[in-house]
């Protein structure tokens, strides 16, 4: 199998994608994470968890708001794109419109709410001013999630990879220089300044590929295209809306702690190397989406290659990573601090959690591809979710970052279990014909 996937063009595709996907996303990973070492170095382990804190809320907020529409243009983009320029012309405006009426929307609501997050949930007062702030980058990751999610359906991932390496020099200028100017509320500020410059990049880049493949944002005969909100994006955005506040309530439930701030502070930079380890399966796996739903429509043998080839190499690069940066721990650790050696046993935890996590979004894409969002949401999005969050409400009292860390892995071992059900009751898909419907 392998010596016929490497004569075909499914080989240069793989490795093309796979390699500007890298690319840019290594950009954008690497200058988080030394954003991230220098945000803590400057500012203290204690201010730095409440860095933490603004960021997740803001992740949290964005890809909520997000509404699926970037997973929804990936999909469906790279589906239609060679079966009818018209329709992919309409999911690109379809998602375009929801993304921008979103962004708005969860932007002003984490504005209007900002003081209640920080002194009733967070018990934080002082941070409402900072969660203010990042209600700016929330505008703008919104709209950039939908951007890239459409780069990737048409398979230009060259363009993900300039935009990505401008983005993340933009990303470290500004962000350190801020936080070294203004302390917290600068690094707060560096995120939304930067997250503005991506949306323009983004913005000009997608203008001129979908151009050059002869497709664009088409607003008539949207409601031809409803089906693809009520079959896929709605699922999907449920299960955000379930994954993203169980994420982000058992982060608080830590930070509530005595000490709570300083746990959430080892805690994230322990997840800032899990981030890591995820690095490449996530790059893999955003091309092997795009090329098993296209794959669809053409080949049954070439989908089953790319799904093979893509949980190989996702599975294998995470324990390679994983491996590596647990025996570095500590000086790793020691990057972030003296103090957060300290965090060695969430660190640990929170590897094994990534390279389940791993595998768990390689067989995924069959569920993806099969257009089953409805049926994950039962069976694993919410038994995930729910794990977590009751974990993290038992063990963070007792055992701070570390037990925020487990409740993290047990529940996404609950998660591979659900997706490897579904799977397994999952007939192979057969190529859509031209001129015919695709589901």
């Amino acid at each position: 199998m392998l010596t016929a996937w490497r004569r075909s063009g499914l080989a240069t595709r793989i490795q093309s994608g796979i390699f500007f996907n890298l690319l840019g996303a290594g950009f954008n990973q690497g200058s988080t994470l030394v954003v991230n070492l220098m945000v803590a170095n400057l500012l203290g382990r204690e201010t730095f968890g409440r860095y933490t804190m603004v960021v997740a809320t803001v992740a949290t907020v964005a890809a909520f708001g997000q509404l699926s529409m970037g997973y929804t243009a990936t999909k469906h983009v790279a589906e239609f794109r060679s079966l009818s320029k018209e329709r992919t012309s309409r999911v690109l405006g379809l998602c375009a419109a929801v993304s921008g009426i979103s962004a708005l929307l969860t932007a002003a609501v984490l504005g209007l709410s900002a003081e209640w997050l920080a002194v009733t949930i967070l018990g934080e007062p002082a941070l409402a001013a900072e969660l203010r702030i990042a209600a700016l980058s929330v505008l703008f990751l919104v709209l950039n999630g939908f951007a890239a999610g459409a780069l990737a359906g048409l398979e230009s991932y060259r363009e993900l990879a300039r935009a990505g390496a401008a983005s993340g020099a933009v990303y470290l200028l500004v962000c350190i220089t801020l936080t070294w100017q203004y302390g917290l509320r600068g690094a707060v500020s560096g995120v939304a300044i930067s997250a503005a410059a991506q949306t323009l990049l983004l913005a000009i880049l997608l203008k001129r590929e979908s151009a050059r493949q002869g497709v664009g944002l088409r607003f008539e005969g949207l409601w031809q295209e409803r089906g693809l909100v009520t079959h896929f994006a709605l699922p999907a955005s449920l299960s955000g809306l379930v994954t993203l506040p169980a994420v982000w309530l058992s982060s608080a439930i830590l930070a509530r702690q005595p000490g709570g701030f300083q746990q959430l502070a080892l805690f994230g930079a322990a997840n800032s190397f899990r981030i890591m380890v995820l690095f490449v399966p996530q790059a893999v796996n955003n091309v092997g989406m795009s090329i098993m739903n296209n794959s669809r429509q053409s080949s049954s043998t070439e989908y089953r290659q790319a799904f093979w080839i893509n949980a190989f190499m996702t599975t294998m690069a995470a324990v390679g990573v994983a491996s590596i940066v647990f025996a570095a721990a500590t000086p790793l650790l020691e990057l972030f601090g003296p103090t957060f050696r300290d965090g060695r046993v969430a660190l640990g935890i929170l590897l094994g959690a990534a390279v389940i996590e791993a595998l768990a979004i390689a067989v995924y894409q069959v569920v993806v591809a099969h257009s089953r969002i409805w049926g994950s949401l039962f069976a694993v999005s919410l038994p995930r979710d729910l794990t977590l969050v009751l974990l993290a409400a038992l063990l963070s009292p007792g055992f701070g970052a570390a037990g925020l860390a487990a409740a993290h892995t047990v529940g996404w071992a609950l998660a591979l279990c659900g997706i490897l059900f579904m799977v397994r009751h999952l007939k192979p898909a057969a190529p859509v014909q031209r001129g015919m419907p695709v589901s």
